[in-house]
C-alpha cells in the first residue's frame, strides 16, 4: 500500500484528522490510550478533540469517575472509559500475572500475601474512599507487608489484575501525575461485558487503528498471533483488506470505519502537521513503526531500552524530529502547537 494513503488512514482514524466531540468519545473510540506518562495520555486525548479541552476538563471526568487509569494490555498503563476498564484488565490477567511470576517468586509474593493486602486496602479504601499509592503502602507496612524494592508496587498491581483496584480521582491540588486508588466495585457505576472480549479488542483496535495487520493487533493486545487471528477468522464482513504489508500479510480496517473513508475517498491524502507528546498511540501501538519513523528516527523516539518514548514532530505522517520544549518554533503553525503543549503541561 502506497505510504501515503496508509498514514493518511491512520491519522484518520486516529482521530487526528477528524477529531471527536468530547473526551469520552475520543476515550471510547480509542479504547485504550497509553498512559504510563500520565500528562501525555491526557495530552493525546485532548489533542483528539475539537475544541481541545484543557487539563482541568479532563481531571474532571476522572473525578466524576468516568475515566480511569489501569493496568491493561501488556501490563502497561492506558486511559480507558471506567466501563471499559475492568473486562480490559480481565482479558490480559493470565498472560500480565504469568510474567510477573518470577518477579513475585523474587519478592516473596505469593497467594496468600496478594489476599492479604487485598483485604488492608479494601479495608482502608472502604473506610476512606480513595487513596494515594504511599498512603496504601503505608497500610501495608502497619498490618506486617512490605513494601520496599517494589515490593509495594508489585502488590499493587496483582490487586489491579484480581479486579479489585484502579486509578481514579485526581486528589485537589495534585501535581502532574497524583492520582488515587479506589475500589473498582464502588468507583466503577456501569461495568461493559463483550460477548467476546478478544473479538470486540480486535475490532475496535482495528475502527482507531486500521490499517494494520493481524501481527500490529496481536503487539498490541499482548495476546498471541494465534488467538488473534482466530478471532479474525469469527468476523467475517465486519474487517476488509486494504492490501499488504512487506510480509504479505493483510493491511486489515473495519468496514466503514473513518479509516476505511479515508481509503476510499479521491481527495488527496491529509497529512497535516501534529506536535505528538511521549507513548503517543499514532506511533506506539502498532508491532512494526517503520512506517511512521525511519531506524534512526525510531531510535531517537525511544533512545534506551527502559520503555521510555520521546515527543516528537509529526510532518507528512511521519516523524520528523524530536520536540524540545526549550526552543520555540519559528513557523506560526509550528509555534502554536509548541504553545499548545507547554500551556497543557503547565501546572497553573
Amino acid at each position: 500500500m502506497e505510504r501515503e494513503r496508509l498514514l493518511a488512514a491512520r491519522m484518520r482514524g486516529q482521530l487526528l484528522t477528524a477529531p471527536a466531540g468530547s473526551i469520552l468519545e475520543a476515550a471510547g473510540h480509542i479504547l485504550a490510550t497509553q498512559a504510563q506518562d500520565f500528562i501525555a495520555g491526557r495530552y493525546a486525548l485532548a489533542q483528539r478533540v475539537d475544541p481541545m479541552p484543557n487539563r482541568a476538563q479532563i481531571n474532571q471526568l476522572f473525578n466524576e469517575g468516568l475515566l480511569v487509569r489501569s493496568w491493561t494490555m501488556r501490563g502497561t498503563l492506558h486511559i480507558a472509559l471506567a466501563e471499559d476498564a475492568q473486562w480490559l484488565v480481565q482479558l490480559a490477567k493470565e498472560r500480565t500475572l504469568r510474567s510477573a511470576a518470577a518477579r513475585h517468586r523474587e519478592l516473596q509474593i505469593d497467594a496468600a500475601t496478594i489476599d492479604t493486602a487485598g483485604e488492608v486496602s479494601s479495608s482502608y479504601l472502604s473506610s476512606v474512599g480513595q487513596g494515594s499509592r504511599n498512603a496504601l503502602f503505608e497500610q501495608l507496612e502497619q498490618h506486617g507487608i512490605g513494601t520496599r524494592n517494589q515490593r509495594g508496587l508489585h502488590l499493587l498491581l496483582a490487586l489491579v489484575q484480581h479486579g479489585l483496584l484502579c486509578l481514579g480521582p485526581i486528589p485537589e491540588g495534585a501535581k502532574l501525575v497524583a492520582q488515587d486508588f479506589v475500589l473498582v466495585d464502588s468507583w466503577i457505576k456501569k461495568h461493559h461485558v463483550p460477548e467476546d472480549p478478544i473479538q470486540e479488542l480486535l475490532v475496535r483496535y482495528l475502527d482507531s487503528h486500521g490499517p494494520a495487520t493481524l501481527r500490529d493487533a496481536a503487539w498490541y493486545a499482548g495476546q498471541t498471533l494465534t488467538t488473534i487471528r482466530h478471532a479474525a477468522s469469527q468476523l467475517g464482513e465486519r474487517v476488509v483488506s486494504v492490501g499488504k504489508d512487506e510480509r504479505g500479510e493483510d493491511f486489515l480496517v473495519v468496514e466503514g470505519s473513518l479509516a476505511h473513508q479515508a481509503l476510499e475517498t479521491t481527495e488527496p491524502p491529509q497529512l497535516p502537521t501534529r506536535l505528538l507528546g511521549p507513548f503517543d498511540e499514532y506511533y506506539l501501538s502498532w508491532a512494526d513503526r517503520s512506517h511512521v519513523a525511519d531506524t534512526e528516527m525510531q531510535k531517537q523516539i525511544t533512545p534506551g531500552k527502559n520503555g521510555m518514548f520521546n515527543a516528537f514532530w509529526l510532518e507528512h505522517g511521519r516523524a520528523s524530529h524530536l520536540w524540545d520544549a526549550n526552543i520555540a518554533p519559528v513557523d506560526s503553525l509550528d509555534a502554536t502547537l509548541h504553545q499548545r503543549y507547554l500551556d497543557f503541561r503547565s501546572t497553573s
